[in-house]
């Protein structure tokens, strides 16, 4: 362990890791919820009741007319959870693919998986309740949607994205007025928030570092910590989240302590404006969440003058005021793998120090109202010169990048939850490719087989990333599922990392394509030398030991690679969707425009053409099987059409959106293309990464 008193000795983590230690993430026992805030006044509740998702909508006078059905919602039923004592099972065995008797990861036997397939096909629902929003959002007109003027004019991804936006107002105010339920059904009738909620908050937990940390530091987001895996475990016992219907007192009680209807298409005909504080006086302003103009809240020329003092109120001014803000003892993006929060209030006091922000060293950790005043003007409300104090006080890249891209606006989260909802869009797009998302497709043995084949290689994978790894792994499609069900776990999931891996694995779906292809030609690589079998079964070519493979010796010797004459408990089972979901995992790899990676992405355009070749050789020769030869040809190589890196998308009349939907991947790793940090929080290498914002 390295040792020394200053944090900004410590040697930088390598470019292809995001992990964290146990002692930076641990935390004290849950505190008592805290009683719920006033009720804000609304107009009268409705009697009816509405789906999670409905496009149904009772008609609340003055407010929102009624709203026609949806086509693509499926009819409403009301849900019956089972009593609480319902158990969830594990693995059942199944003839086709019984699975192993125990899981190893590292050193470890554990008895049973880590995920179940009732929380595989828990999250498959939940993913398939998420697609048909999306679809209901993206394909209804206008005016059955009730849309706003503003809103008719866009095209459908950006359309999307002003819906996200939405939900993640809504999340806000839920996390603000939520409290715990110790009994999950009676949590389910009184506190469950609508489908668009939980849409935000999956894909929040799918940044698990960031979401530790925010639930550890922010006093707000402990409801989250509180909460633990208790959407998953909803899910299984409601059975069918996208066609739930709500109680009444539900219904009511969400109108009454957030403002907006409980049907998430339904608020959004009419959510259009928010509270926000002025930096500069505390005076609460409403502010438009879309103009026509480009100038709302969810837009990248964001702007108002308060009500009171006339100054203006930007996301910059928002951010400064955030930073400078007593909600914790440490700054987001500065808890330590090496030295947990100790590390993190050393930087906090560092830049209270700063006679740049600060006319003279601030006494304590807590900056009262008048002096994050005093910041903005002395800074004249400006990120940059905040980004240039920081840079100079942290000289740890990945730190001051963690840092710079986590102070953007006044929300409480770490994350840009917009482009985190839209990441995760085109992996539901794959799964949903491979029928995955279809009613009934689980239900029997045989396609059982599949998710009880994805635990076993998710338990793989996690063993591939013992201590003694020290490379970037990228997941394939149904390692990729099992991985994310496990980070709905919430704060389980940061404990099993550190019993079995001694560290919390990040899980990271912005980097840059090339970067991430040649990582996931090494994994394979290290899969095929430690477990004796290919990685993918897709018909993708492989990559051969060659020059590449010759680098991962070292490691391989460290892993004391066991090859045993039995059946490999990772060889896939017989059923054809077992080979498909061997695919790379695509969703997000990033596109960045930069010569370097316009050459990469030839180079690799002629690589895959020379395996192919390679491949078609071996058919020819009988040294490779045929039926895989062609299940290869019969869907497109991963990596090839990354997503064009931007900002996070901004609702606007004149940018556009990043395409939804397009290809990209996640993986145990860091920066976009490996270089990690430069100045504001951007990578030196390739420019993306930079800290994020819809303007």
């Amino acid at each position: 362990m390295f040792r020394g008193s200053d944090p900004e000795e410590l040697p930088p983590p390598p470019a292809y890791s995001t992990i964290v230690d146990a002692v930076s993430v641990g935390i004290g026992s849950p505190e008592t919820p805290q009683p719920r805030p006033p009720r804000r006044e609304l107009p009268p509740v409705p009697s009816a009741s509405v789906p999670l998702h409905s496009a149904t909508a009772p008609p609340i006078p003055l407010l929102i007319p009624s709203l026609p059905p949806s086509p693509v919602t499926p009819a409403p039923r009301q849900a019956t959870p089972p009593p609480p004592s319902a158990r969830l099972p594990l693995l059942s065995p199944s003839p086709s693919y019984p699975g192993p008797s125990s899981y190893k990861i590292g050193e470890k036997m554990l008895p049973s998986p880590l995920v179940t397939i009732d929380q595989l096909k828990a999250h498959l629902t939940l993913l398939g309740a998420f697609k048909s929003l999306r679809t209901t959002v993206q394909t209804q007109s206008a005016e059955e949607l009730i849309l706003p003027p503003v809103v008719e004019r866009m095209d459908v991804n950006k359309r999307w994205t002003w819906f996200v936006g939405l939900a993640v107002e809504r999340f806000q105010r839920w996390v603000e007025t939520a409290r715990n339920v110790k009994e999950i059904p009676e949590w389910i009738e009184k506190e469950l928030p609508p489908l668009d909620v939980l849409m935000v908050w999956h894909s929040y937990m799918l940044n698990p570092n960031w979401y530790r940390e925010d639930l550890q530091r922010s006093p707000l987001l402990r409801i989250l910590r509180d909460l633990g895996s208790r959407l998953l475990t909803a899910v299984i016992l409601i059975g069918d989240i996208g066609s739930y219907v709500p109680s009444e007192e539900r219904i009511t009680s969400w109108q009454e302590l957030t403002g907006t209807f409980f049907d998430p298409l339904a608020s959004a005909s009419c959510l259009s404006h928010r509270n926000l504080e002025c930096p500069y006086c505390w005076k609460l302003n409403e502010a438009p969440l879309i103009t026509g103009s480009d100038t709302g809240y969810l837009q990248n020329c964001f702007r108002i003058f308060c009500s009171r003092c006339s100054k203006s109120i930007t996301k910059a001014t928002l951010a400064i005021s955030k930073f400078a803000s007593k909600e914790s003892h440490f700054l987001a993006g500065t808890s330590s793998r090496y030295q947990g929060l100790h590390v993190a209030r050393r930087i906090k006091h560092s830049l209270l120090q700063n006679k740049v922000l600060f006319a003279y060293p601030m006494p304590s950790v807590i900056i009262l109202n008048e002096m994050r005043t005093k910041l903005l003007e002395r800074i004249n409300g400006s990120l940059e010169i905040l980004y240039q104090q920081i840079t100079t006080a942290v000289a740890h890249v990945h730190r001051r990048h963690r840092i710079c891209s986590a102070y953007i606006d006044d929300r409480p989260f770490s994350v840009e939850l917009v482009s985190a909802v839209i990441r995760q869009g085109s992996f539901i797009d794959r799964i949903h490719n491979l029928g995955w998302l279809d009613s009934g497709h689980f239900e029997g043995a045989a396609t059982e087989s599949i998710l009880i084949h994805a635990i076993v290689r998710y338990h793989a994978f996690l063993d591939l990333m013992t201590p003694s790894c020290t490379m970037l792994l990228v997941p394939t499609l149904d390692i990729d599922l099992a991985w994310h069900t496990h980070q709905m776990t919430g704060y389980a999931y940061g404990d099993d990392c550190v019993k079995f891996l001694g560290h919390l694995v990040d899980h990271n779906d912005k980097i840059e394509s090339n970067y991430l292809a040649d990582a996931f030609d090494k994994t394979c690589l290290a899969w095929e030398r430690r477990f004796n079998i290919p990685y993918m079964h897709c018909g993708c070519p492989l990559p051969e030991y060659t020059s590449v493979g010759k680098s991962l010796s070292r490691m391989a010797s460290k892993l004391s690679l066991s090859r045993t004459k039995s059946a490999n408990p990772l060889s896939p089972p017989s059923h054809p969707g077992a080979f498909e979901a061997t695919h790379p995992s695509d969703h997000n790899a990033i596109d960045v425009q930069t010569r370097r990676s316009i050459v990469a992405h030839e180079n690799r355009l002629e690589m895959l053409k020379q395996r192919r070749e390679r491949d078609a050789k071996k058919v020819e020769h009988g040294k490779m099987d045929s039926s895989t030869y062609r299940r290869g040809m019969s869907h497109d190589d991963a990596f090839l059409y990354p997503v064009s890196f931007n900002h996070p998308p901004v609702v606007t009349r004149t940018a556009s959106s990043p395409a939804y939907g397009s290809p990209g991947t996640c993986a145990v790793g860091a920066g976009v293309c490996g270089s990690l940090g430069g100045y504001g929080g951007s990578c030196a290498s390739c420019g993306s990464g930079g800290p994020s914002g819809y303007g």
